[in-house]
Parts: structure tokens; C-alpha cells; sequence
């Protein structure tokens, strides 16, 4: 066979392959977005956007009618709850069509134009007896040759098909949730119906569109993204107990009101009074609310305009966040100081006010924490927004406002020594309408240590710059019985420079993990950002040449941890314990130390990550 013949055949073949996926079914779904959070029960039922299914072939009812069914197949547990109106359209293109079975050819004379009752009816418009699927039952009259139909269901307004056990597919939302969950929907044709007025199957009807080669069956009907997440954000700088005072205040410098250009706080603003941190609101996505067409938004901007609607019991569902409270549980390692406050302030960062009814007063009976603060029904909305007031508000704030956790001290008492975390920070939900109440958004995150960081050099480190054999195998232990820790690494190099650092794991309560250099190298990503700039080294990376660099392993939600050092040479075997056992304690109870202080043991560094607390 000559060259040329090949040539021609190869052509051919590749244009027949082309033809056949480029008029295969195709179907298109205007997919919806829906919050996650307005999303509450099962019974709960949405408007169907529309779908539309594009045949590959024509429907040829020139010399008699033809009849098939279209189905709608809803997946992740999702069920139709009504199939919305059957009649056919009867307003001409390019009229609004009042069925929710809508004919378009796509090819021939008629391409473009809607099809009218005149050119076909809808037998039936039903549900499968598990509610999964809806199916239409279409004859195209006689003496009509459709080309290419354009189907779509869903397209009259007010007689929309609606679905419902939307709560098995978004599920509940969790702690610090961004997750995007979705509702697929597929499409199957069947011509040759033995029973048109009844669900067809390949048993009993023959499939036809959505089995030809190159259909596209499935899409996404609806998503739904988490709209709102709570962030939790610790404060920066030397805030810390004044030892030469007795440790009854605090010292420390730097009491600005402007937050720095990773919007933090300054911590320590008088001698009696510290910004531990804040926790806002942040618009994640933009998903509807359950009316499906306003969005579910913190802010005011908009009409019409959504944000946060403070109420006891949720009322509406066109874009207001109904909040009833904001609910903030605050803990200490060491417990708060006897005769102290904490409270919210939301106005200026320098905690000169305190919100109304946040002020909780710190007795011997709660000082061992955790504390709640709470934004009430009557001050949540107000505290969130903020408007414009430079330095600290160098714009208005609507929704998303910081609210400062301050810690306020009498000033004649001693004060423990304790690291702060936010075990939750929940925005509580007004209590159910019918079906238009909304799901709670909750996070938790470290807030400013007066204690400062864990922080444990490791001192004979083997990185995998190593070239002689050697390498450190780190075994990470959280002794807490409480508390999910997060732990951060950082080169210290030979030079004394800073160098990389990262996230180098995440220990639940009573969990170790054990980590190679090579992947302890893989985790610290971020190049070194001392303040003073002349600490840092360019590379951040130890070199393979001269004495090894050290690993600096913090924690600043943790108040317990433990690392041990193995020396493994895999040539020879040889494995030894190169550091003993390194570890802090920030936790005192009854059965191991006095409540009041720690055991500070091995923690050879004097700061944390990039020479911080």
C-alpha cells in the first residue's frame, strides 16, 4: 500500500473519530452555587437551574410521530422533590417559555427556534420511586424533522422542578471549614418505549443518546461552597511579664494602633493590659442563600443589601448572615490572674473599650479557664462592622470588623506565665425558622503567648546536607492529653543566620510522628524574615561544608512537647541517640508541678521562629 493511500486513511480515520465526539450528546447545566451554611435538613427544597442536553442525532418525525424519554439523574444523595409543570410550550421564539420542557433545534431549517405545543407534547413528567431521577416522556408530532434538538428542563420561572436531601450532600459544617461540596446530575435518552408513561431502563426501552461514543452525560448541577470562615489571628510583639517587677505587670514596647502588613496587632499595650489577638469574620465564596439567586454575604454592600442580621430566630432567606451570638472560648496553660478581666473590643485596637456584656471578671472559681466571651444579640452586628477611623480603621469595615481578646490585670497580683489559644470561636446562628435557619461557622487558633513559644534547639543536627553518611531521624512527641498541636521548624545555621522555615507537622493530643531530614527539608519553604535583615542568610539552606546547623522546633499553640535526636548512618547501620531528649512543659497540674509554673527543661532557644516570642 503506497504512501499516499495511508496518508488518506489515516486522515479519514482521524475525521470520523472528530465527527463522532464533536456531535455527540452534550450536556450543560447553569450550575448553581449555594452556601453550605443555609443549608440545614433534608427537607429543605431549591429551584432546579436549568439543564440542558444537546442530541448528536436529529429526531425524524416527518412521516410519523416519534416518542422517547429523557431522564435527569441526581447523584450525592440528593432526591427530586417535584417535577415541576408538564405542559409544552406555548409562546413562540423568542417568548418566555411557560414549560419547564423546552425544544430547540440546533441544525436544519428551524435551527434556533423554540418548538411550540403545536410541534410536540410532554406525556409525562414524573419521578423514579427512589426520587433520584425525573424523566419526561416527549413526542415530537408528525410531519416534524427536529435537527440536532437542544432539550432543557427547569426553564420556566415559578414552576420550577425543585430538589431536596440536599443536608446528605453539603453535610455539616466543621471546625475552620473551607471545603466546596457538589450535586453531579447525568442524562439518559431511550427511544423504542415499551411503557412511555413509566421510567425506562435497558430493559425495557433502548438507550440511545448517552451510550453513542464522545457523550458527555454528566455535570455539575449545583456546588456549594462554605461562604464564611472564622479566622483567628494572635497579636505581635514583646508584650511579656515584667520579672523586675515581680512579675504583677506586664512590659514591653511598641503600643501601635495600625495593624502591621500582615494585619497583626501590636500585643502590649500598658503595663496592665494586653492585646492577645482577634478573630474576624472572612467572606470565603459567594454561594446563594436558599432562594438561590441573592448571595449569602457578611457584608452590607449590595441591594438587596445582605450582611449580618442579629435576631433570636432566623426569618428570612434572601442574603442576611442571622446571627444570634458570637461565642468566644478562651484557655490559659497557666490560668488567668485572680482579680483580672478579659474582654472583647471591637472600636480600637489599643483595648480602650470594651464591647457591652463581653467583660467577664476573673474569680479563683473560672481563673483555670477556659473563658467565654460573647458578643450578644444586641452588640454582635455593630461589634463586626467599624467605621472608618485611621489609624486602626483606615477603611470601613462592614461584617468583617477585628474583635480584640484583651487581658486586662490588676497590676498587685502575680500572673502566670500562660500561653492563650481560642479552643472555638463560634458565630451562633439564629435558631431555626422553618427551614431558613443556617449552620454555625466556628475555628480556633493560637492567640499570643505571655509564656513566648515553645522553642527547643536541636543541637547536633544532621541535615540532608550532610555528605558523610549521616542523617537525623526527629521523633516529635505532644504530651498533652488536651491539645492538637502545630509545630514549626527553622535552620539555624552554622554562620549563626537564619535560615528556611515551615509547618513541619500537626500532633493531636498523645500522637509522635517521626521525620527524615529529607522531608523536614521538604516542609521548611519559607525564607528567613528576621526584622533585622542582617540575620538572615540569603539561601536559607545549610551548606554541605563546616560544622551542621541547628533545627529550631517551636510551637505556639502547644504547652507540652518533646524531641528526641537519632543519629542514623544507613551504610553501617549504626544508630544512636544524638541530643537525649529535649522538652518544655508550659503546664503545671497538682499530680506533676505547682499549677503556677512550668518546667522549662531543655529549651536552649531564647526566641521563637525568625527571633520572635
Amino acid at each position: 500500500m503506497n504512501q499516499k493511500l495511508i496518508s488518506r486513511l489515516v486522515v479519514g480515520a482521524l475525521a470520523t473519530i472528530a465527527a463522532a465526539s464533536s456531535f455527540a450528546g452534550q450536556i450543560q447545566s447553569s450550575s448553581l452555587s449555594i452556601a453550605r451554611e443555609v443549608i440545614t435538613t433534608d427537607t429543605q427544597a431549591v429551584n432546579a437551574p436549568t439543564i440542558t442536553y444537546r442530541f448528536s442525532g436529529d429526531v425524524n418525525a416527518t412521516s410519523q410521530a416519534q416518542t422517547f424519554q429523557i431522564q435527569f439523574v441526581l447523584g450525592g444523595g440528593a432526591k427530586w422533590a417535584t417535577a415541576g409543570n408538564s405542559a409544552a410550550n406555548t409562546l413562540a421564539s423568542p417568548a418566555v417559555p411557560d414549560s419547564n420542557i423546552v425544544i430547540v433545534p440546533q441544525a436544519g431549517a428551524n435551527a434556533g427556534q423554540q418548538l411550540v405545543a403545536a410541534d410536540y407534547s410532554v406525556d409525562a413528567l414524573a419521578l423514579s420511586a427512589d426520587k433520584t431521577t425525573l424523566y419526561a416522556t416527549i413526542t415530537i408530532k408528525a410531519g416534524r424533522n427536529i435537527g440536532q434538538p437542544q432539550i432543557s428542563l427547569a426553564v420556566a420561572a415559578g414552576t420550577k422542578p425543585t430538589v431536596n436531601n440536599l443536608y446528605t450532600v453539603v453535610q455539616a459544617v466543621t471546625e475552620c471549614d473551607t471545603s466546596v461540596k457538589t450535586l453531579p446530575v447525568s442524562v439518559k435518552h431511550y427511544t423504542a418505549l415499551t411503557s412511555p408513561a413509566s421510567l425506562a431502563t435497558d430493559s425495557n426501552a433502548t438507550p440511545d443518546e448517552h451510550v453513542r461514543s464522545g457523550a458527555t452525560n454528566t455535570a455539575t448541577l449545583v456546588t456549594f461552597p462554605t461562604n464564611i470562615l472564622v479566622q483567628v489571628t494572635k497579636s505581635v510583639g514583646n508584650a511579656k511579664l515584667d520579672i523586675s517587677g515581680g512579675n504583677v505587670g506586664f512590659s514591653g514596647s511598641g503600643a501601635s494602633v495600625a495593624p502591621d502588613a500582615n494585619n497583626q496587632y501590636q500585643s502590649y499595650i500598658s503595663a496592665t493590659k494586653v492585646n492577645l489577638g482577634y478573630v474576624s469574620l472572612k467572606q470565603n465564596a459567594n454561594g446563594n442563600d436558599s432562594d438561590v439567586s441573592t448571595p449569602y454575604l457578611i457584608s452590607d454592600a449590595g441591594a438587596p443589601a445582605p450582611g449580618i442580621l442579629a435576631g433570636a430566630t432566623a426569618v428570612q432567606n434572601t442574603g442576611k448572615v442571622e446571627v444570634k451570638q458570637f461565642d468566644i472560648k478562651v484557655s490559659a496553660s497557666q490560668g488567668f490572674v485572680v482579680g483580672g478581666s478579659l474582654f472583647l473590643s471591637s472600636d480600637l485596637s489599643s483595648c480602650a473599650a470594651a464591647v457591652p456584656n463581653s467583660t467577664v471578671a476573673i474569680t479563683s472559681s473560672n481563673a483555670a479557664g477556659p473563658i467565654t466571651l460573647t458578643l450578644d444579640t444586641a452588640n454582635v452586628a455593630g461589634a463586626l462592622s467599624h467605621a472608618l477611623n485611621a489609624p486602626d480603621h483606615p477603611v470601613a469595615t462592614v461584617g468583617n470588623n477585628p474583635v480584640h481578646v484583651c487581658y486586662s490585670v490588676p497590676g498587685n497580683v502575680i500572673i502566670p506565665g500562660s500561653s492563650f489559644n481560642i479552643d472555638a470561636a463560634t458565630l451562633v446562628k439564629a435558631a431555626a425558622g422553618t427551614d431558613l435557619n443556617e449552620q454555625n461557622n466556628f475555628c480556633k487558633g493560637p492567640l499570643y503567648a505571655l509564656s513566648g513559644s515553645l522553642k527547643i534547639d536541636v543541637r547536633n543536627y544532621a541535615s540532608n546536607a550532610r555528605k558523610d553518611g549521616w542523617l537525623s531521624v526527629l521523633r516529635l512527641i505532644n504530651n498533652s492529653e488536651t491539645r492538637t498541636v502545630d509545630v514549626y521548624g527553622q535552620y539555624i545555621l552554622a554562620t549563626g543566620l537564619y535560615g528556611k522555615w515551615g509547618k513541619v507537622a500537626t500532633l493531636a493530643p498523645r500522637a509522635v510522628v517521626n521525620l527524615t531530614p529529607d522531608v523536614v527539608d521538604s516542609k521548611l519553604t519559607s525564607l528567613p524574615a528576621h526584622p533585622t535583615a542582617a540575620n538572615n542568610d540569603a539561601t536559607g539552606i545549610p551548606s554541605n561544608a563546616g560544622d551542621a546547623p541547628r533545627l529550631r522546633i517551636t510551637s505556639d499553640n502547644g504547652d507540652t512537647l518533646r524531641v528526641q535526636n537519632y543519629l542514623y548512618n544507613p551504610a553501617s547501620q549504626n544508630f544512636i541517640e544524638a541530643s537525649g531528649s529535649q522538652g518544655v512543659d508550659f503546664t503545671g497540674t497538682t499530680n506533676r508541678a505547682p499549677a503556677s509554673e512550668g518546667q522549662y527543661q531543655d529549651q536552649d532557644a531564647q526566641v521563637g521562629l525568625n527571633g520572635g516570642n
